[in-house]
């Protein structure tokens, strides 16, 4: 699945745009500021909801406009689209109206890469988690109806710590929440192994050199040398005191280390950026096998992030691969790309 024909009306210094992208990799060059990077953005808010350059996509939409519209005709004939106004915003999926942003998020699967995704190895356990539950969901159809569940029991568990129910109403919802977390974790570990062993292949493709052996394990929120039942119970006190549930799914972490080190500590900043590179196409690589479609790169400034021969044997790796790519940069790309030239907001 790919995009066929792409519209964008009312983002930011965007004028009204249609394009027709190539099935493999699209380009697109100009100037900084000149508007490359609102492309992906547009495609980011239609299929993930939210903008990745600002909190709130009031703020992607024009100055002078009511509202931003992104539509996209997939390969399959398939339309999807969305206006999203500063206070509302409403879709379409195939012809019928749609307002749950999981249902674009499905019909539109996307990995990005832009100059933060570094944060994936650096920053909080949270990227790492929504970095792995952003996989599952694509993977496992039964993902997000678990997730759904335990943090519905989860809030019922806070309410409960903060209003002081008696333990036996504690008890009644740590029943129902092991359970329910048990699913989630077994479901995270078995995608963890996809991971460590398709990133070892792709690191030696693409010739990522770092500075020793990669490691990927799951900590799932309570210690080890006790189940999660037990730590509820022994931690139930501290919870109460704290108003809110210390140990379960949504504490894991994805643990990253180099021989052994914390990744984030033994690698520089350059080092960090090729890891969470290959972690993320690493992602796409598994969509791509194991989800029901196939998903689509956004690829935002490569060039500025990535030396010249790890670029080339980047670029070379995209020409062969079965998703469709969009790339930024400031000049035109060196292969076989379709070239879109963007010039104060305008697209050739």
């Amino acid at each position: 699945m790919t995009i066929d024909r792409l519209t964008i009306r009312g983002v930011r210094n965007l004028t009204a745009i249609e394009l027709t992208p190539s099935p493999g990799v699209n380009w697109l060059h100009g100037r900084n500021g000149a508007g490359k990077t609102s492309v992906l953005e547009a495609i980011h808010v239609l299929g993930r909801g939210r903008s990745f350059r600002a909190s709130q996509v009031a703020s992607v939409i024009q100055h002078d406009a009511n509202q931003l519209q992104v539509v996209v005709k997939r390969t399959d004939g398939i339309t999807l689209g969305v206006e999203r106004s500063r206070e509302d915003w409403r879709g379409r999926i195939g012809g019928r109206d749609s307002r749950r942003i999981s249902e674009f998020a499905a019909a539109l699967p996307l990995v990005l890469i832009e100059p933060d995704s570094h944060r994936l190895v650096d920053g909080g356990p949270d990227r790492r988690r929504q970095f792995l539950d952003w996989q599952l969901f694509h993977v496992e159809p039964d993902y997000l109806d678990a997730w759904q569940r335990y943090a519905r029991l989860l809030r019922q568990r806070n309410a409960g710590l903060k209003a002081g129910a008696r333990e036996t109403v504690l008890d009644a919802i740590d029943g129902p929440m092991v359970d329910a977390a048990t699913g989630i974790n077994r479901l995270r570990e078995q995608q963890v192994g996809f991971l460590q062993s398709r990133l070892a292949d792709l690191l030696k493709e693409l010739g990522l050199l770092l500075p020793g052996e990669i490691s990927i394990r799951y900590r799932p929120g309570h210690p080890a040398e006790q189940t999660l039942s037990d730590s509820l119970k022994a931690q139930r006190d501290s919870d109460r005191e704290r108003g809110f549930t210390q140990r379960g799914p949504h504490r894991a972490e994805l643990v990253l280390r180099c021989d052994r080190h914390p990744a984030a500590a033994e690698l520089s900043r350059g080092q960090q950026k090729l890891l969470a590179l290959a972690l993320l196409l690493t992602q796409l690589q598994i969509l791509n096998e194991r989800g029901p479609r196939t998903p689509l790169l956004l690829l935002d400034d490569p060039v500025s992030e990535l030396d010249r021969p790890h670029l080339e044997i980047l670029l070379d790796w995209l020409v062969d691969q079965p998703f469709q790519t969009w790339i930024t940069a400031t000049e035109p790309g060196p292969g076989p790309f379709r070239l879109f030239h963007v010039e104060h907001g305008s697209i050739r």
